[in-house]
């Protein structure tokens, strides 16, 4: 008697290769019925595969209730994830905005120095130069 009752809840072992033998990777459903159960699908599932055949992980929610309140919290992580990238963005262009900008002004200010520069080394020239004229003259 133990064994036929412990044998009911036994489980076969994941599978690890799909009916295409590709290994199967671990995904989260996303949709109404399964909300962010997980299962053990074909890794080229979303890219056209046919194949179409997967392992649940988890167990399914014991009602639509909770289901239906899962997939709600679902939704308002995913609308505050888009409020967070969307802040991210503004203040990441904000960002690189300010860092063009700045590197604009070091660009000129680069660009001053060298002619700063320039204008000193023809000065340093010509000064030995007068130097250099003055010494054949004596």
């Amino acid at each position: 008697m133990s064994s036929s009752s412990s044998n009911r809840f036994r489980r076969d072992p994941p599978p690890t290769h799909c009916e295409c033998e590709e290994l199967v990777i671990l995904q989260t459903s996303k949709t109404i019925n399964f909300p962010l159960r997980r299962f053990l699908g074909c890794v080229n599932y979303y890219h056209g595969s046919a194949c179409e055949k997967f392992y649940w992980v988890d167990p399914d929610l014991p009602n639509e209730y909770y289901k239906k309140e899962v997939f709600k919290l679902m939704k308002k992580v995913k609308l505050n994830e888009n409020k967070i990238d969307a802040e991210l963005k503004r203040s990441f262009d904000f960002e690189r905005s300010t860092m063009h900008k700045q590197a604009g002004i070091l660009q000129m200010e680069l660009k001053e120095m060298k002619a700063s520069v320039g204008f000193y080394r023809k000065l340093v020239v010509f000064i030995c130069m007068v130097v250099f004229i003055l010494l054949l003259v004596n």
